[in-house]
């Protein structure tokens, strides 16, 4: 099916987007050639529905086969024909980082000299302001590696919304093959150290750096395997240091347990409960019932701090009762409330 879509590709440069007439309500292939580099997309653009899901793409083995023996070669997809399943609009975006050999399994959209992630958010922006998709309807859904883009993507397109699963969240907590090879490309075609690299790409590679960069923590849904050590305590390190920015944000993370020992539970959450927490998480009642928490946990805040202005008032007021001018005065204001009579 991929195949065919591939057959009949879009091409098109990025601003010729916002103008460009595209198929209604069945899925088609688009290609963007930005700077030499290709950004590749499988879209399904929904005619009676203003809402938009994305898809991140992760890590990929390099010596998958097709059923009929055939090398699967880039580009690669995650979840790209769920189209079937929702109403929405989707959007599903591969890595160009796959192109830089035929050995890297994941790039977390690094880039090179061009942020490739900045360039897909850019990209995304033009169709939803092709399709007038509002800001606040477009949602990112990843895992692992996708996880990462997705919360990326809903940082640098402020007012979207994201959910995660079994995210990662900087890939210098990614201490294995996929990190060390993609750090020797990357030192090869920018010709920096290792540290000098790090440094000049801290915000690409790292979420709570990227916060920092943009000075926004976009609203995530998080959904972590209690199964899985590793990112049991991936988890409890991104909440700390998210609260430790001490920004406003709209973090949920929510615990749940499936066995899988074949990845020790980092692989994705079962398709049937996945669908179901988007398709939810999209629902307007479910939005509205979002909303108004928030309304009311902003009320609570200024109850609190109204409640802690009264106490302090009281202090105030009891420390000048107290006050030896206050009892001096005390017999006047007797006067004074018998003459009112």
């Amino acid at each position: 099916m991929l195949k065919k879509l591939m057959k009949n590709t879009i091409q098109l440069t990025i601003p010729e987007i916002i103008e460009y007439d595209f198929p209604m309500d069945e899925p088609f292939f688009l290609k963007i050639i930005h700077e030499g580099t290709a950004y590749e997309f499988v879209i399904r653009l929904s005619s009676d529905n203003d809402r938009l899901i994305c898809f991140g793409s992760g890590a990929h083995p390099r010596n998958s086969k097709t059923s009929k023996g055939e090398l699967i070669k880039p580009p690669y997809f995650d979840r790209w024909s769920w189209y079937e399943f929702v109403d929405e609009s989707i959007i599903a975006y591969a890595d160009p980082s796959f192109y830089y050999d035929d050995r890297i399994t994941l790039g977390w959209f690094v880039g090179d000299e061009t942020w490739y992630l900045e360039v897909v958010g850019n990209i995304i922006d033009n169709i939803a302001q092709n399709r007038k998709i509002a800001m606040k309807n477009i949602l990112f859904y990843g895992s692992s590696g996708g996880g990462f883009a997705s919360i990326g993507l809903a940082t640098l397109l402020k007012g979207s919304k994201t959910i995660v699963n079994n995210s990662s969240f900087s890939i210098r907590d990614i201490t294995d093959w996929h990190y060390e090879y993609l750090l020797g490309i990357l030192k090869n075609k920018l010709n920096l150290s290792e540290e000098e690299l790090l440094d000049k790409l801290k915000h690409r590679i790292d979420l709570i750096e990227l916060f920092k960069y943009k000075n926004y923590i976009p609203d995530i849904t998080y959904y972590v395997n209690s199964y899985s050590k590793a990112d049991l305590e991936r988890c409890n390190g991104f909440v700390n240091n998210v609260i430790s920015l001490q920004k406003d944000n709209t973090l949920d993370v929510h615990y749940y347990y499936e066995e899988d020992p074949e990845s020790k539970g980092h692989g994705p959450m079962d398709f049937g409960k996945t669908l179901n927490t988007i398709k939810t998480f999209n629902n307007p009642k479910y939005e509205e019932s979002i909303e108004e928490n928030n309304i009311l946990k902003q009320r609570v805040k200024e109850l609190k701090k109204i409640t802690k202005k009264n106490k302090k008032l009281k202090k105030q007021l009891k420390q000048i009762k107290n006050s030896k001018s206050w009892k001096l005065t005390e017999p006047l204001r007797k006067l004074k409330q018998l003459l009112k009579k």
